[in-house]
């Protein structure tokens, strides 16, 4: 099976960096499926460039989780199961509910008015959830909800958390979720921004992941489903 990742990138800043997003991002898309193989051979013909960097970022995408790499140096796209999920939507209930309580007590007029810019940004793309444009905005949105009582190292920590849990949402969401319930969410979590309401949006929020995480389990059983009765007709 080869290995896919999309053309139209912008210049790196290096080329470990450049050639470890492009890796990263081609995972998190579904572009490289999970479990399949990464052959260094086909990324330095891809890329243009020896092994040395290659294998300098698909070892920084190892300790991000994103691939594994076995003693005799073959290299996968790491795989996805629902326990990875319950972890990754714990952690993000546990980080971004705090945040996001102290961010909507605390927001000023211009913080509410970054959320309502963010929103509608997000709502201009909400019909191509396919897009890279529609999840760049979702993330933008989620950062202005916490922004004003986040850090530097909050966001170092949600960035991880976010591509962790987008790859399980693009894989398995685009067919199962309704679009019209996930923007209603979003403009709840809004307006609760804009009435400084921190129960309303706690609510809102825990019910945005609930939601997201069943969905996804949702989708993740069924193409489990439809790959054995595959095999099973096989």
């Amino acid at each position: 099976m080869s290995t896919h990742v999309e053309e139209s990138w912008p210049v790196p800043e290096t080329m470990v960096d450049g050639i470890t997003e492009r890796l990263r991002q081609a995972i998190i898309t579904g572009a490289i499926r999970p479990r399949e193989r990464i052959r260094v051979a086909d990324l330095e013909r891809k890329f243009g460039v020896s092994h040395i960097p290659i294998r300098e970022a698909l070892r920084r995408l190892q300790s991000e989780g994103f691939v594994e790499i076995s003693p005799r140096r073959t290299t996968i796209a790491a795989g996805v199961d629902l326990n990875d999920l319950a972890n990754i939507y714990d952690l993000r209930r546990i980080i971004e509910i705090e945040i996001g309580r102290r961010s909507v007590s605390r927001m000023t007029k211009n913080d509410v008015e970054a959320v309502r810019r963010a929103l509608a940004s997000f709502q201009a793309v909400a019909n191509d959830p396919s897009s890279a444009e529609f999840w760049e905005r979702h993330r933008e949105f989620h950062w202005a909800l916490l922004a004003p009582a986040a850090n530097a190292t909050v966001k170092r920590v949600l960035d991880h958390l976010w591509q962790s849990s987008e790859r399980y949402v693009r894989l398995f969401v685009s067919t199962f979720a309704t679009m019209d319930t996930v923007m209603d969410l979003h403009v709840e979590l809004y307006e609760a921004c804009a009435g400084s309401d921190v129960n309303t949006f706690e609510n809102a929020l825990t019910r945005h992941y609930v939601e997201t995480e069943q969905t996804v389990r949702d989708g993740f059983r069924s193409l489990q489903a439809s790959q054995t009765e595959a095999t099973n007709s096989v």
